[in-house]
């Protein structure tokens, strides 16, 4: 899962995040006849791997005027527009209701919700828009359906900081989501953001949400850890504590990281030089297989100075024998 996709996840596993998000992006006549109190998450994602290159989901299911329907949040990967977008859409919701159905639950109308946070604009329009010169007799034919597309950077940071979504911390979630691709900005309305946050990141809750918000910054920019801890600091002792350890864990899992890396590369090394001497020697590919211990298929891919990344776990030769 990418970093991107993780922070997405986590910050819309908070059932209270999505009822926010429902009732400020919902059009009127949605939104006022939904029973908030029914919203709940699923744990079943319906994207495919195919799909999985363009987007991730969170899915929930409510009440809406007495009808059963679910909610599909997804968020577009690529940070520029795509024009197969209502295609993709598309198999994401027959694969919704292929599951529905595998699993011997009713087929629910779905609301897709798409939230895109590149800087360039888009308006991806429907299905029956990606056909050219489409005739009236035609158009009855094609599965056009209607949803509901975010794009975050048709918002200023100031409209999201006062006006957009009551939740402070669904606030600083959209303004890094936002911001995430320009780095430069993003570092330095750290302390702006999280201003926000003063209060909640004295109580449980609104540090487990810091933490996601550190992780999301130390994996997917080249920020330094240090400027966000002192941005977190200025504003709570407390939010600046929990910051400082969390940075150090971080610290930690990158180390130990980055001397797996090193031991994968120095082992990978290793192996390539073994098969590729052993078939010099005129051992057959079979052999060597065995003698590494990896399958033929990666042998072979060795032998064709292809790009193969060994797992760690493969390369332990003397328990494996």
């Amino acid at each position: 899962m990418g970093h991107h996709d993780l922070f997405f996840k986590q910050t819309f596993s908070i059932r209270e995040h999505a009822v926010d998000y429902l009732q400020h992006i919902l059009p009127p006549e949605l939104r006022e006849g939904i029973d908030y109190a029914t919203v709940t998450i699923e744990k079943d994602s319906h994207v495919d791997t195919k799909l999985a290159e363009y987007f991730s989901d969170t899915v929930y299911s409510c009440r809406f005027s007495g009808t059963d329907l679910k909610i599909a949040l997804l968020l577009e990967h690529k940070s520029h527009p795509d024009n197969n977008l209502p295609f993709q859409l598309h198999r994401y919701m027959a694969n919704l209701w292929k599951n529905s159905a595998k699993q011997k639950q009713p087929r629910m109308p779905v609301i897709p919700i798409v939230l895109y946070h590149g800087a360039d604009k888009w308006n991806p329009g429907l299905l029956s828009s990606r056909f050219k010169n489409l005739p009236d007799a035609v158009r009855p034919f094609v599965p056009d359906f209607e949803y509901i597309f975010v794009n975050l950077s048709a918002y200023s940071n100031e409209f999201i900081k006062e006006h957009f979504f009551t939740l402070a911390s669904l606030r600083i979630a959209m303004l890094i989501m936002k911001n995430i691709f320009d780095q430069k900005l993003l570092a330095q309305n750290l302390g702006n953001f999280f201003e926000l946050g003063r209060s909640i990141f004295q109580e449980a809750q609104g540090l487990n949400f810091l933490e996601s918000v550190i992780n999301y910054l130390y994996r997917a920019t080249e920020i330094e850890i240090n400027t966000v801890v002192e941005s977190i600091a200025a504003i709570t002792i407390k939010g600046g504590e929990f910051a400082m350890s969390t940075a150090e864990r971080l610290r930690q899992e990158g180390r130990q990281e980055g001397m797996q890396k090193g031991m994968q590369k120095a082992s990978n090394k290793m192996i390539f030089s073994l098969v590729k001497n052993a078939k010099k020697q005129g051992f057959p590919v079979e052999t060597i297989a065995k003698i590494v211990n990896l399958d033929i298929t990666l042998v072979k891919k060795i032998l064709n100075n292809e790009k193969v990344e060994i797992p760690l776990h493969l390369l332990d030769l003397e328990n494996n024998h």
